[in-house]
């Protein structure tokens, strides 16, 4: 239900948030053999003292016009941030949740950051991760490339499957239709055979 925000300046009662939510893309997931989120610009709308009226919800254009200042505030905090897109760099197994922690404060979302980053900004990530830089950058390039392959493995497997419950389909009905066919055959053998007369023995005269 909408919160009524044009009479007597409502809006000055709400609390208002807004925030960044990643979102699992199930179908970009599924192709890449991988977890896939995008980040999304989120609000929150909450009247204090009243759980019931809470919104929670992708931030629109309107959003932004209706709450200028915290629209404002949320963008100082954020400064020029892209929304991402790719496997966060937590859900990578290589990557305990400090290392991810620190990954994100410097820039590196993503596994595919650190992958397709270039040498200078290899060298911010320093010894995060335990191990080289390019070590590092290596083991991402070969996280995502056996998470590829996995994928086209799993979707070949999946098409090979489709293909034998359609050939197994299309056997049932063939050999539905053949039975059918043989039923009215031998239908149509006895009907014939009830209407021929049957030839009677001739008679044996005894000298």
């Amino acid at each position: 239900m909408a919160i009524e925000s044009d009479v007597k300046n409502a809006d000055a009662n709400l609390a208002v948030t807004f925030y960044k939510r990643s979102v699992k893309q199930d179908m970009a997931s599924e192709e890449a053999g991988r977890p896939i989120f995008k980040e999304f610009d989120f609000i929150r709308i909450m009247v204090p003292g009243d759980n019931l009226s809470e919104i929670d919800t992708y931030a629109q254009e309107s959003h932004k016009q209706r709450f200028p200042r915290h629209w404002a505030h949320y963008q100082n905090q954020e400064g020029t941030n892209q929304n991402f897109e790719g496997t966060p760099i937590e859900q990578w197994p290589l990557v305990t949740r400090s290392q991810a922690d620190e990954l994100r404060g410097i820039k590196f979302p993503t596994v595919e950051a650190v992958a397709n980053c270039s040498d200078q900004q290899l060298q911010r990530i320093g010894m995060i991760a335990g191990m080289s830089p390019h070590s590092f950058r290596e083991k991402a390039k070969a996280f995502l490339n056996l998470a590829t392959d996995s994928a086209e493995v799993a979707q070949r497997e999946a098409e090979l499957q489709a293909l034998k419950e359609e050939n197994a389909k299309i056997k049932a009905e063939t050999d539905a239709k053949l039975s059918k066919m043989q039923e009215q055959m031998e239908a149509l053998l006895a009907a014939v055979a009830e209407k021929t007369p049957k030839s009677r023995k001739p008679k044996v005269v005894e000298a």
